[in-house]
């Protein structure tokens, strides 16, 4: 961000901000610094007088939970409530949704740059040989799609869950493999090249990681990303659920009526709920984590300055984010390898570009996003869909509580150093090639 976007945004947000009413609530709201440093006061004061305002205006809530982090620095908070009498802490574990594809496409990245295999390649060329390759009807999974276009959802393929007979089946079965998900896909395949959001490339994906890479795929996330980066991620089925992962919250038919606590309402337990996610949302959306855990993820994954992946992975990444954009969650925008652009209008029409993913579904939603100029990422996790209108022009709750967030870091930034010394997202000399893990 060049020293004039500074000055503007010096003289235009901060203030505002800091005026923002405090808005009370029946649950906790409470902040902790984590890392070496923490932010200014004032600045936390911002964050969470922001969080408060849009948490408070949604009409149907239950918890959240959000997280800056700048590489030396991280602050967390939490408001509202994790199940029936439970307070949402910053330690509460919530499911991750979509947001945990993001560690889908860096494990494949690391896999390509590593040489197990090309983006180019076929899906025949890279699951020839595995033990589930030849169950596949293939008038309906096209053999020639390339793991570029699974990882840019541009394969051509059905959706599995749009068997919904076959996907609530799956809770039942005394054994599951993840191919299992693949043969649901009913509807024969589709040329390749447009794009279509679905979770068949995804499943293939997660197969293509554990073929090459020789090992599940949650020992392959441990060992690759969670131990090395010191990051708690909890991955059902094969993690056992720990007692305090927040409850969805949602509309509550057909055992009850109106929004609550879905659990409480349906004639099953939590665990054989997420026991059942954990198979239908194979390799990805049944992640549990914090928003803590989740924003130094995204600044690992993203920044200049992150470890996650290498300059060639993480420029293959980047690359990737420069295609024509598509609709997607009702905007245009580009989607890149399980990753989205995003741009935030910023007051006086200033532009912010972030990377990162969205998810939801279940009683769940989250966000994450990573600002490259600010050298900056947020995590928002919530027990609820929160999709309402914000005080934010075309932005639900979470996106405004990160366009808020960002703004004000950008303000108290130039105010403080009244220097450029913001980190830019093309500058990869800040990130020495070498090998991935």
């Amino acid at each position: 961000m060049n020293v004039l976007i500074r000055q503007i945004l010096s003289g235009i947000l901060f203030v505002p901000l800091l005026v923002m009413s405090f808005v009370s609530w029946s649950g906790s709201g409470e902040s902790d610094s984590v890392a070496v440093g923490s932010f200014p006061s004032s600045l936390q004061t911002v964050f969470e007088t922001a969080i408060n305002k849009e948490f408070e205006s949604a009409p149907e809530k239950a918890g959240i939970s959000v997280a800056v982090y700048s590489g030396d620095r991280v602050w967390v908070y939490s408001r509202g409530v994790a199940d029936t009498q439970v307070e949402m802490t910053v330690d509460t574990l919530i499911p991750v949704g979509s947001t945990s594809k993001t560690f889908v496409s860096a494990l494949v990245l690391i896999q390509v740059k590593n040489g197990l295999y090309d983006l180019s390649d076929s899906l025949e060329g890279v699951l020839l040989g595995h033990v589930d390759y030849s169950s596949f009807d293939f008038g309906k999974i096209n053999p020639e799609v390339t793991v570029e276009e699974l990882l840019s959802m541009r394969s051509g393929l059905p959706n599995y869950n749009k068997n919904r007979q076959g996907v609530r089946k799956l809770f039942k079965r005394p054994e599951w493999r993840p191919a299992d998900n693949v043969n649901l896909v009913q509807d024969p395949y589709k040329r390749s090249g447009v794009f279509d959001y679905n979770d068949t490339n995804l499943v293939l994906l997660g197969l293509i990681a554990e073929f090459h890479g020789g090992q599940d795929l949650h020992t392959l996330y441990q060992q690759t990303f969670f131990d090395p980066l010191d990051i708690r991620v909890v991955f059902p089925p094969q993690d056992t659920l720990p007692p305090n992962v927040a409850r969805p919250y949602g509309d509550r038919s057909p055992w009850a009526k109106g929004f609550g606590n879905i659990i409480d309402a349906a004639p099953f337990s939590f665990d054989h709920y997420w026991f059942g996610q954990g198979r239908i949302r194979w390799p990805c959306c049944g992640l549990i984590s914090t928003p803590k855990d989740m924003a130094r993820w995204a600044y690992e994954l993203y920044s200049v300055n992150g470890s996650a992946i290498s300059f060639v992975s993480h420029k293959n990444l980047l690359k990737s984010l420069s295609s024509r954009s598509v609709l997607y969650q009702g905007i245009k925008q580009p989607y890149g390898y399980f990753a989205t652009k995003r741009i935030y209008t910023l007051p006086r029409s200033i532009n912010l570009v972030t990377y990162g993913h969205p998810g939801g579904g279940g009683g769940y939603s989250s966000l994450l996003r990573y600002a490259p100029e600010l050298d900056l990422s947020v995590s928002v996790l919530a027990n609820s869909l929160l999709q309402f209108r914000s005080s934010c022009p075309k932005l639900d709750i979470r996106h405004c509580i990160a366009s808020r967030i960002f703004s004000a870091y950008g303000s108290h930034t130039s105010g403080t150093t009244g220097t450029n010394n913001v980190k830019k997202v093309s500058d990869h000399s800040v990130k020495e090639p070498g090998s991935d893990r």
